[in-house]
């Protein structure tokens, strides 16, 4: 079951083909850095893929990136660069971010800017189908007094729409609901060649050519923030419609916007927080863990404090594992007995919660309660048992992005960031508190500037006796690690 916004209820998810899923989801304009509401946003629909490949369907994911906008021109006209430039820079922040945040990239990710004979071949066409008109100026406007179903996503009356809107001064529209789809051409502002004159296209009708293009026009499911019901999905609606005369997409999902001290996240009021910031502080398991807390559709309040508390409850999941692994090295052979009734009832919940309409909080509930179940009788179970719990809880695990690091990831992600490590080492290891960890830190940390300074045997003299005492050091890319032997 999934919520469809179009229906505003909860509805079977048919793909169009059977096995097969056609999915769109719209991508950032890149005229900023991302920041944590983008990635609450991607998390959710990544799940949603996850759990799709998961069920056995072939998912085609498209991802567009919007690289003309007047407010990357802006920009960068502010800043004195090109737009071009404003795009690429930041569409490597988002690119990085969504690579950190383990999200599965999308089959193709599209640039509005390399679509512009698509996005003209489409206005031609409502050109053509009396939807779309040219003003004298050159720009092109959808005409949303023709299409008749115009508000049926967002629930509003055309009558009341246009009544609430006005028309801008230099704008040349029939109505003042009417939107651009080609904008004439601008002293220094980037424009391509169409029938209308040089100019650049408007913000909606990107979407709906793309889509189109890579997955045909009508397909499965189109997703975003639930910010873009209106007007921006509202509007890809129309022009889609009134151009194919079939069925844009079957199903909308909407994720809900995160909020800070319940204030929506937003420039003007100067509560952005840039994903970058949040990496620095958190590992990307925990931010996702985050994201999930809540239901997609409702509101999510981002706080410092509930980062800390999903930290907290992935290390505890994670010394569960670790603890796992650590014994299975000497653990008997034997049976599956009991422990398989166990976890594939708390399998069955925690898919359940997600077949209905993405339920993370319940399934994130069921994976705990699994793991608390399953680590109050660890010593009592033989190999197989061992086995078929770590292979269905790091199963469950990938599908929200979780569970996925060994003990030296861990670690390394941990330590990156300043943080403990002795709350996740398995028990079979040396109990070491919190001074005796950053005595070790302190150690390393010496070991470190010798080996800057080319002082090697020193440097390695402290490592070999370190070594003697059962610390083990790994010197990686990411810096020097330390484990228990």
């Amino acid at each position: 079951m999934i919520y469809n916004t179009l229906t505003r209820k909860k509805e079977l998810f048919m793909p169009i083909e059977d096995k097969v899923v056609k999915a769109y989801f719209c991508g950032p304009t890149v005229q900023d850095e991302p920041h944590i509401g983008h990635a609450r946003a991607y998390i959710a629909f990544d799940v949603l893929i996850r759990l799709l490949m998961y069920l056995g369907y072939k998912v085609k994911y498209i991802r567009n990136i919007t690289d003309i906008d007047d407010k990357i021109i802006n920009k960068a006209s502010e800043q004195g660069v090109s737009p071009f430039e404003i795009a690429e820079k930041y569409f490597r922040a988002f690119y990085d971010a969504t690579k950190e945040l383990g999200l599965i990239p999308p089959n193709v990710e599209p640039r509005a800017t390399g679509h512009i004979p698509e996005i003209i071949e489409l206005i031609e066409k409502l050109i053509e189908r009396g939807y779309a008109y040219v003003t004298k100026s050159g720009d092109v406007y959808f005409d949303v007094t023709k299409f008749k179903e115009y508000g049926k996503l967002s629930k509003q009356r055309i009558q009341d729409l246009i009544a609430g809107a006005r028309i801008e001064p230099g704008e040349e529209k029939r109505n003042p609901l009417d939107f651009a789809l080609w904008k004439h051409a601008k002293p220094g502002e980037p424009s391509w060649r169409s029938p209308w004159g040089r100019g650049r296209p408007g913000w909606h009708i990107e979407c709906s050519a793309m889509s189109m293009k890579y997955l045909g026009e009508s397909f499965d499911i189109h997703g975003g923030g639930a910010d873009l019901v209106f007007p921006h999905h509202e509007n890809e609606i129309a022009q889609s419609e009134a151009a194919t005369g079939k069925k844009f997409a079957n199903y909308w999902f909407h994720v809900g916007l995160v909020t800070i001290k319940r204030e929506k996240i937003s420039k003007s009021l100067g509560n952005i927080i840039p994903i970058r910031e949040v990496l620095k502080r958190y590992d990307p398991e925990t931010i996702r863990l985050w994201a999930l807390q809540a239901h997609y559709r409702k509101p999510l309040e981002f706080s410092w404090d509930q980062l800390d508390q999903g930290e907290k409850l992935l290390d505890e999941i994670y010394a569960i594992i670790f603890k796992v692994e650590s014994i299975l090295k000497n653990a008997e052979e034997g049976d599956i007995k009991e422990i398989k009734t166990i976890v594939e009832e708390h399998k069955r919940r925690f898919l359940e919660a997600l077949m209905d309409d993405l339920n993370t909080p319940k399934a994130i509930s069921a994976l705990r309660q699994l793991v608390k179940k399953i680590g109050s009788d660890l010593e009592k179970l033989n190999k197989s048992e061992l086995n078929f719990f770590l292979e269905n809880i790091r199963e469950m695990g990938w599908i929200l992005g979780l569970l996925q690091q060994s003990l030296d990831e861990r670690v390394i992600e941990k330590k990156k960031r300043g943080k403990s490590v002795s709350k996740i080492m398995p028990s079979k290891y040396l109990e070491l508190g919190d001074l005796s960890e950053k005595l070790i830190d302190l150690i390393i940390d010496i070991r470190d500037k010798l080996r800057k300074k080319r002082i090697y045997k020193l440097a390695d003299e402290i490592r070999e006796k370190l070594r003697k005492l059962g610390i083990i050091l790994e010197d990686t890319k990411e810096g020097t690690i330390w484990k228990l032997s």
